[in-house]
């Protein structure tokens, strides 16, 4: 149980189970249930702070605010870069990665990425140009994702972490002292008793509100930062100026155009500004998109629905792994067409993200051989990407499951899925599940195409599986529905995939 490699994460293990007892309180707290062996995919939005229900995020906020006015103060006293005043507004800018909150992109390991001294830098230059337009908010901090080149939401996440870890260090105590939960002092947070992580015994593990929480900061992801800032009519047209065709500009060009457009005066600053201020939410738990919560309660839950008699496991091998595995995705095509997991695919009328549905079949794939007491580990990218499959008594071959919806680009991925197993020197099958959601048009007639292209010239090709994932509706009008929203899905889908 545990880590497999720097970037799998096997057999998560939630807060709740290592702590037991602690999964209705963390509920009723408000309080995010996180997985100590990896990295879960959200993150902490300082715009989210001042808006928290939790008693300790008042102090959070102050805390946040006096931090970064703090190092503000610095730059705007800086005469030119690396003068006394500058160097000490740096250490108001720490890219320390958190692992204790067990959030972000560190896969296997909480431990994230490392970040350069330019990165800094260019946050400190960008800081100072705000501040001479005459713009001081502490909060300024939080567009810098919008602004900068290899500032992602892991950095902005951080960064907060770092300015309210008294608070969430505060949070975590009284948590644990209320609910019984075993700590220890750690020097270095305020000799505070924390919960220990198992698996990074020299850190603690700190509990972060729910609902300062988004699966990407706001202003870290586009699609937010251009519906926010482009209410603005001015705004647009400014932007417009400086970058062209925005449908065939890079992510760097548009960050780079809204940073000019936004630096270029006071006025159009703050209209951006106090546009994102006011907009962002956190990550809604009921819609679920990335199914984050729902993969919790699978693991965590009665895994009665997953037993199944008769089963009889023989020795690992290769022959052995491969009925295993096709055990698990017959099981998990049952459980999505034949017992309403289908439902944990939509958000209402729209399929959720493609991760979402990856995620759900690492959980049916994990709780499966739990229950059936089978002694194969899936292993998965912390929730997005490829599964794969291995006999965990010292068995080293493996099985690559991918998973993919079918409105999305499959054939590409089919392609890329065939290339990578034909190179790998140790997976000794590959498996591509599709999850038809509506979309799929001639894509399946065409993987299926080059599957037997593949075969006829003798070279290794990915199984394809599909599973019906549709959204269930009344016998009487299921099937005139679905046919209605194939003839408008098929079309589009099709023309972006050729």
């Amino acid at each position: 149980m545990g880590r497999s490699d720097g970037t799998r994460l096997v057999k998560p293990v939630l807060f709740s189970k290592a702590f037991a007892g602690t999964a209705t309180a963390l509920r009723k707290e408000g309080l995010f249930d996180p997985i100590l062996n990896s990295d879960s995919k959200l993150f902490i939005d300082p715009l989210l702070i001042e808006g928290s229900e939790n008693a300790f995020m008042k102090g959070a906020l102050k805390e946040f605010e006096e931090h970064f006015r703090n190092g503000i103060q610095l730059l705007d006293a800086s005469r030119n870069e690396g003068d006394a005043a500058w160097k000490a507004a740096r250490e108001y800018i720490d890219l320390t990665e958190r692992s204790e909150t067990c959030l972000g992109f560190g896969g296997s390991s909480t431990s994230g990425s490392s970040r350069s001294r330019d990165l800094r830098e260019r946050i400190l230059r960008t800081t100072k140009e705000i501040i001479e337009l005459g713009e001081q908010n502490p909060q300024i901090i939080s567009l810098m994702a919008m602004f900068e080149d290899g500032v992602g939401p892991d950095t902005i996440s951080d960064l907060t972490t770092t300015a309210i870890l008294d608070r969430l260090s505060e949070l975590t105590e009284d948590f644990c002292a209320r609910y019984n939960v075993k700590t220890r002092a750690f020097s270095n947070y305020g000799k505070r008793n924390l919960p220990e992580n198992p698996y990074d015994r020299s850190r603690p593990i700190l509990l972060v509100p729910r609902d300062i929480l988004r699966d990407l900061p706001l202003a870290s992801d586009w699609s937010d930062v251009s519906r926010v800032a482009f209410e603005n009519e001015q705004i647009r047209k400014a932007f417009n100026r400086h970058i062209g065709l925005i449908s065939q500009a890079t992510l760097s060009e548009k960050k780079e155009a809204i940073k000019r457009t936004a630096l270029s005066s006071l006025e159009n600053f703050r209209a951006i500004f106090n546009t994102v201020m006011g907009s962002s939410d956190s990550y809604d738990p009921n819609a679920d998109p990335l199914n984050l919560y729902r993969f919790r309660d699978l693991i965590s839950g009665d895994t009665a629905a997953f037993k199944q008699t008769g089963l009889d496991i023989g020795a690992p091998s290769t022959h052995e792994l491969r009925r295993v595995v096709t055990l698990v995705i017959d099981h998990f095509r049952f459980m999505i067409e034949q017992n309403n997991l289908w439902e944990l695919l939509w958000n209402k009328d729209t399929p959720k993200r493609e991760r979402a549905a990856q995620l759900l079949f690492f959980a049916v794939a994990d709780v499966f051989c739990k229950a059936n007491n089978i002694d194969i580990s899936p292993e998965t990218n912390s929730g997005g990407g490829p599964v794969d499959f291995k006999f965990s008594s010292g068995y080293t071959r493996r099985i690559i499951v991918e998973v993919k919806l079918s409105k999305g680009r499959v054939v590409h991925g089919y392609k890329t899925q065939v290339g990578i197993y034909q190179s790998s020197s140790n997976a000794d099958h590959s498996v591509f599940l599709i999850i038809d959601v509506g979309g799929m048009g001639k894509k399946l007639t065409d993987i299926r195409r080059i599957e037997k292209h593949e075969i006829d010239n003798g070279r290794k090709t990915a199984e394809i599986a599909v599973v019906n994932g549709r959204r269930r509706l009344s016998a009487s009008v299921r099937e005139n529905v679905e046919d209605v929203i194939d003839d408008d899905i098929d079309d589009n889908d099709d023309e972006l995939e050729s």
